[in-house]
């Protein structure tokens, strides 16, 4: 077959991969994009699989954070950043068209181990990575989610390829042979993921509390405060409305940004936090800035009783969307590194704050928007003691895209994996309420307002993702580490 025929054939596997996410949210397509990418590398050397793999990326990337567009407002950083992603994706198609010169169960096994690894540097590195499109969250509608508290992210998006590369070695058998071994190695496959159902998931804690969470929904121009002022008004509102029908909540929640105003200093923010803690009468957790001279932290806030006590600020901001790393050298580019004015700046600590509640303590876990996609952070403030996650997110910047959804199985995603209770809290959606066994209790629109109470279990258990996800995510990175040097091994063998 002519090699721009198999390149668009791989552009079509990334497309296939984009519809496992939202807005689509086709999982078990999930399979044969992985599939595509597998067979087309077969045709050719290194070279054409970086290519091809590249290809693949960009039908993925591209419509997958079409967001970052409308977020800034000019293209070139949305392409600029999927071309990038997509690059991780083509080392992926060189190291498995070296693998091919071997063939059979060892290669598979291999392959997966190399996509996995290099996912695990893509979404760490440069600048802290970019977690978003990692292989694992597209698979929260489909049996392999029940893997994640064992085997973690990185082994979800291992399994995933895994049985992929199984079926696309099944499906070459069975037109080329063996046939009988094709048959049975797709028949292992596809029941391997079905007996996934088994695998139990708790959900009840040793503790409860409840939880009035409250998204305020876009600025429409209400109110002659200004936006900022506007959106932390919307908010205050539509609490009043879940105060009104709604008794015995422990913990009031808002999301990342309800104050874009320092509440510290701002005197209007600071009089609206004060009513809404004074109002609710229990503990407030609200999203603010705090500007200091190099630049802004994004911190998540304890309120009790209308005054500040304690704090979370955000540890991992989102290079190019937070902060710009190397400005200079990037404006030589485009102006646009201009738009973010005031870089966020790093906080230290996991990602948890200790929130009274009646008599006792309760130590939860907080990250902070994109902080969710991110393996180290959560993992690191379940080890510290977080015994529920609550999810902050500001999703206004991206308008009516499928953001704020992707974000949402990410939370999913994570309730199951470190089986804990998630809440997400956004500005204008969607904002829901999900058990440790990733079941879904409560869900918002997008772009209005809305809220809402529920009753979370609290729970102490790590589980194997949460002891030893850092050790899963080594061994992968090592792994694929392994698969380039025998990939270009057999590649002079064969030379």
């Amino acid at each position: 077959m002519h090699y721009g025929l198999l390149l668009l054939a791989s552009a079509l596997g990334g497309g296939l991969m984009w519809a496992s996410f939202d807005p689509l949210d086709l999982p078990l397509l999930a399979f044969p994009a992985l599939m595509i990418l597998a067979l087309v590398t077969r045709a050719g050397g290194m070279v054409f699989g970086f290519a091809a793999g590249t290809f693949w990326g960009l039908a993925f990337f591209l419509p997958l954070i079409e967001w970052t567009w409308t977020a800034v407002g000019e293209p070139l950083p949305w392409v600029a950043l999927s071309l990038f992603q997509a690059l991780f994706i083509g080392l992926v198609g060189a190291i498995w068209a070296g693998l091919w010169r071997m063939d059979g169960i060892p290669a598979a096994v291999l392959g997966a181990i190399a996509f996995a690894g290099v996912e695990v540097v893509r979404t760490n590195w440069p600048w802290g990575g970019f977690p978003w499109g990692m292989v694992a969250y597209s698979q929260v509608g489909t049996p392999l989610l029940r893997t994640a508290p064992y085997i973690a992210a990185v082994g979800v998006t291992l399994l995933t390829v895994l049985v992929a590369l199984l079926l696309a070695m099944a499906l070459r058998w069975l037109y080329e042979g063996p046939r009988l071994a094709g048959l049975a190695t797709g028949l292992v496959a596809v029941i391997a993921v079905a007996a996934c159902v088994a695998i139990p998931l708790s959900v009840r804690g040793t503790d409860t509390m409840t939880v009035g969470w409250v998204q305020g929904g876009p600025d429409r121009g209400e109110h002659d405060s200004g936006r900022a002022l506007n959106v932390t008004l919307r908010h205050e509102e539509e609490t009043e409305r879940l105060l009104a029908t709604t008794d015995g909540i422990d913990l009031l929640l808002w999301p990342e940004s309800g104050s874009d105003r320092d509440i510290r200093v701002d005197p209007e923010a600071a009089a609206i936090a004060r009513r809404v803690s004074l109002g609710a009468g229990v503990p407030l957790l609200i999203g603010t800035q705090e500007y200091v001279d190099e630049g802004r932290y994004n911190d998540y806030a304890l309120v009790i009783n209308g005054e500040m006590v304690s704090h979370y600020s955000k540890s991992r901001p989102v290079p190019f969307g937070e902060y710009i790393p190397s400005r200079d050298f990037f404006r030589r580019f485009t102006e646009a590194v201009d738009l973010v004015t005031t870089d966020m700046l790093a906080g230290d600590g996991p990602a948890t704050i200790t929130v009274p509640i009646g008599e006792r303590s309760e130590m939860l876990a907080v990250p902070i928007c994109f902080e969710i996609a991110i393996d180290s952070v959560i993992q690191d403030a379940i080890n510290a003691g977080g015994r529920a996650l609550i999810v902050p997110v500001n999703s206004a910047s991206f308008g009516d895209s499928a953001e704020s959804e992707q974000q949402m199985k990410q939370t999913i995603f994570r309730a199951v994996e470190y089986s804990r209770a998630a809440v997400q809290v956004s500005t204008v959606g969607v904002s829901g309420v999900v058990m440790p066994n990733g079941t879904v209790t409560q869900l918002s629109d997008k772009q209005t307002n809305a809220s809402g109470a529920a009753t979370i279990p609290l729970r102490d258990h790590l589980t194997p993702a949460a002891r030893y996800g850092h050790l899963y995510r080594g061994v992968a990175v090592g792994g694929a580490l392994l698969a380039l040097i025998w990939a270009f091994a057999l590649r002079k063998e064969r030379q």
